[in-house]
């Protein structure tokens, strides 16, 4: 089969089950590379990948850790993660992060059309990478205040939020709510930074939004 230029990374702590999902990728037409464990896979992350096939349960920096290390450097990466698991109680985590589940033992034609769904939704994102709100208001609940903000600018994984006050501190914590739009996310604190009169904060949310949301919006974007 012709190449299809789509670079995954198989991250397992078995040899074996790394083998057979190269193998089975690369015969389909990816590009692919492995890495034995989260650490490893950690400093593989610069490298940009299309997308992440992870075991959940490994020795060291589990899939959990890996994936939430991985998506605080590079938050596109959060729905580009499709995680593998024999544990039924591993199972109901995965359902709570923003992750394909493949269960082990799988037939190779689960893993393919796994694979093949996140990717056809990963080019469909690409359109809303980032769009201009000019001024959208929100609301904003952190350390157990709530103030009114505006969003200068919102992509499927973050935005760019102007607000009255102190700059907020790097971290998690935010609710976030963009009433006109019917977003409500986690989120946190990226960087802030401040001027004489206002702050301004980029955050990532916990869950991206969906692709949908961002079909009026696209006239606008940047």
């Amino acid at each position: 089969m012709a190449e299809n230029f789509f670079k995954v990374l198989v991250v397992d702590d078995d040899e074996t089950m790394r083998e057979v999902c190269s193998e089975v990728l690369a015969t389909e037409g990816y590009n692919v590379s492995v890495a034995a464990g989260g650490w490893e896979a950690l400093d593989l992350m610069d490298l940009k990948w299309d997308l992440i096939i992870t075991d959940f349960n490994m020795p060291g920096l589990d899939g959990a850790g890996f994936y939430r290390a991985a998506v605080s450097r590079f938050p596109e990466m959060g729905d580009k993660f499709i995680f593998m698991t024999g544990d039924t109680a591993s199972a109901r985590v995965i359902e709570g992060m923003n992750g394909r589940l493949v269960n082990k033992p799988f037939r190779v034609k689960d893993l393919l059309n796994a694979v093949e769904s996140v990717l056809k939704e990963s080019e469909a994102s690409r359109r809303y990478r980032r769009v201009r709100l000019d001024g959208c208001s929100l609301h904003i609940r952190f350390d157990g205040s709530e103030l009114a903000a505006v969003a200068e600018d919102l992509s499927l994984h973050g935005m760019k939020i102007r607000y009255p006050g102190r700059p907020f501190e790097a971290g998690p914590g935010l609710k976030v709510s963009i009433d006109n739009l019917n977003i409500s996310r986690d989120a946190r604190v990226v960087w802030s930074t401040a001027s004489a009169s206002e702050s301004f904060s980029g955050i990532i949310f916990e869950k991206p939004v969906p692709a949908s949301v961002f079909a009026e919006l696209v006239p606008n974007s940047l």
